[in-house]
């Protein structure tokens, strides 16, 4: 019996609201309990507002952030919206968002950690209350301490937590139930009478994926391996893996389960892949001292990525081969969603 699961909200989504209340708060004067946001997705959540507070004369708001069933040392991190009359439409990250340090993150070297859709988000939901000039500034009051217990310090991004979300709700992913949920999910497409099935690990590759193929596409989290044996058991005769180079990677050096409790060898590998695809060694140096696979395909030009994610790709496919006798496909994304590498092998 599948598990009904309690759906989260991502930082960004909390700082969206956090930033709505206290924009309400500031130009109406008024403490809702809850706002309801938009999200990049098309829907509208309804988000708790923890508290209100008058700051000289900046108008703040506190939300919550919340996990629902996902495993997240972020849950019930309190995220802090201040907004006061400006001359411009300013939003800005304060204390407790970590800094990124590093080339290839969601953000410029130096600017604070909130990623484009984050922000996007938190820009619509202050202009359902006004257009008129306001300063909007988000702040994490434990985000130093609670960020050493994150990836941020070893993904290049000091000083707090980061402001995520591509989506605005968190859907739990990761723990054991979740299987449950994808077999129920898979055998809807198997009676469909489809004999392929598209598996994508993350938001952003399972909405290409759509685009791409259609209803035949499952978000999977990071059960690679088990998802691709359980569309065997299912009767289906290939199975197609679109990823982003973070995730495809892992795969390529035979991490079945991505999470990063399973292992890492991201930057192994992308180095690994660089040998084999030429690419010249002071930039296999970089590549190799990179914190991150997005930082290490910053050193590559286009036709460079291009080599090196082939390379990754048909050795994403090799291990894949080695788990199941279903045809198999793998196409590798950038981290704009552009196709760099679609291989195959009966």
């Amino acid at each position: 019996m599948t598990t009904l699961k309690r759906f989260g909200i991502t930082t960004g989504g909390a700082a969206a609201a956090a930033s709505k209340a206290s924009v309400i708060y500031l130009i109406r004067g008024e403490n809702p309990k809850s706002v309801t946001i938009p999200t990049p997705i098309g829907l509208r959540i309804e988000v708790p507002v923890d508290k209100y507070e008058r700051r000289d004369d900046k108008y703040c708001a506190t939300v919550r952030k919340f996990a629902g069933d996902n495993p997240d040392v972020l849950d019930g991190l309190e995220i802090v919206s201040c907004s006061k009359r400006s001359s411009s439409f300013t939003i800005k990250g304060g204390e407790g968002i970590g800094v990124i340090t590093r080339p290839g993150l969601r953000g410029e070297v130096g600017s604070k950690s909130i990623s484009p859709t984050a922000m996007e988000m938190i820009k619509a939901s202050v202009k359902e209350v006004t257009d008129e000039n306001v300063e909007v500034e988000i702040s994490v009051p434990n985000g130093r301490t609670i960020a050493r217990n994150t990836m941020n310090p070893s993904i290049g991004i000091v000083d707090g937590i980061s402001i995520l979300g591509t989506t605005g709700i968190e859907y739990p992913v990761s723990d054991e139930d979740y299987m449950d949920h994808l077999r129920t999910e898979i055998c809807v497409i198997k009676h469909s009478g489809s004999k392929s099935l598209v598996v994508a690990p993350g938001n952003v590759s399972f909405e290409i994926g759509k685009r791409m193929f259609g209803d035949i596409v499952v978000k999977i989290g990071d059960r690679v391996g088990d998802t691709i044996k359980l569309a065997e058991e299912m009767g289906f005769e290939k199975v197609t893996l679109i990823s982003l180079p973070g995730k495809l990677v892992k795969v390529a050096a035979g991490i079945m389960n991505t999470h990063n409790k399973y292992g890492d060898a991201r930057v192994e590998t992308i180095t690994y892949a660089s040998v084999l695809a030429g690419i010249e060694v002071e930039k296999i140096r970089k590549v190799a001292n990179s914190l991150t696979v997005s930082e290490a395909l910053t050193y590559l030009d286009k036709e460079e990525r291009v080599k090196v994610m082939k390379v990754v790709a048909e050795r994403a496919l090799k291990r894949l081969k080695s788990i199941t006798k279903m045809s198999v496909e793998v196409i590798a994304l950038s981290e704009e969603g552009e196709v760099l590498a679609r291989v195959n092998e009966p």
